[in-house]
């Protein structure tokens, strides 16, 4: 388990490199090849058990389906990275999805010298400072021999307060759960990495998503010189003003289902 003593938020998230990972699905393909593609962020919390989003993990719009594998990476310095390989789970078993927490939990086999996070269930309020870790998402490039690139795979840190907390909807479940709420923004990818306390690194949340409401509208002049724009385009355009704001659920709403792999705070 990761140490849980004050230090200096950039040595947390360098520790914190070695336990979160890129999510990285490999589905086999018509022609008989694999077609690989970052799905999000996730992070251990025991040396075989890893947690991320349901929506990372099964996406609405290209679900896990049988035949799919896994891979996940952690890239450590661009050229060093480690690497867990899970082959086929089956949902259920290695894999347990739980939609109305936004929740997926994998078993990864022969990890026991894998680090993890430490938990809290904490109470989290309006004001306390976070930090994030995880990997925006990339596309995937390989080299000539097929092996995958990992130069796309950027680990990167935030650091921010919880501006709010409220109770949401997730994926059009209808069960209200505590969100924290922080104003800026978690990047595509992200969903699935840590929320943690930034002097002791312990994890409180999983990042979730953004939302955004649009507050004003402003008419912007596009500077193009005359003969530029297609006829008939005006040379200005409505721009909409918007407030972002990331989400994150607390962790403790994992508890029940946590404790049932056992794993506690």
């Amino acid at each position: 388990m990761l140490r849980t003593d004050s230090r200096k938020f950039h040595e947390i998230v360098s520790d914190l490199r070695g336990v979160v990972f890129s999510v990285i699905r490999d589905r086999p393909n018509a022609a008989g090849m694999v077609d690989s593609a970052a799905l999000g962020t996730g992070f251990f919390i025991r040396a075989d058990t890893f947690i991320s989003c349901d929506h990372v993990m099964n996406p609405p719009g290209a679900p896990h389906q049988p035949g799919d594998s896994y891979r996940l990476i952690a890239n450590l310095t661009g050229d060093d990275a480690t690497v867990h390989t899970i082959t086929t789970p089956q949902i259920g078993k290695e894999l347990s999805l739980f939609p109305e927490l936004d929740l997926a939990v994998l078993q990864v086999p022969n990890t026991p010298d894998q680090d993890f996070v430490s938990i809290s269930y904490d109470d989290v309020l309006v004001g306390h400072e976070i930090g994030v870790v995880g990997y925006p998402l990339a596309r995937l490039g390989t080299d000539s021999a097929g092996n995958l690139q990992l130069d796309g795979l950027i680990y990167r840190a935030g650091r921010g307060v919880i501006t709010g907390r409220f109770l949401g909807d997730l994926n059009g479940t209808a069960k209200a759960i505590p969100l924290l709420e922080v104003n800026f923004m978690f990047v595509s990818g992200n969903s699935g990495g840590p929320v943690f306390d930034p002097e002791t690194g312990k994890v409180v949340g999983m990042v979730q998503g953004i939302q955004w409401f649009r507050i004003a509208e402003q008419l912007v002049k596009v500077n193009v010189a005359p003969g530029q724009l297609p006829l008939g385009v005006p040379p200005v355009y409505v721009a909409p003003v918007l407030a972002v704001y990331s989400r994150a659920v607390k962790l403790d709403c994992f508890r029940t289902v946590l404790n049932g792999f056992g794993i506690s705070a």
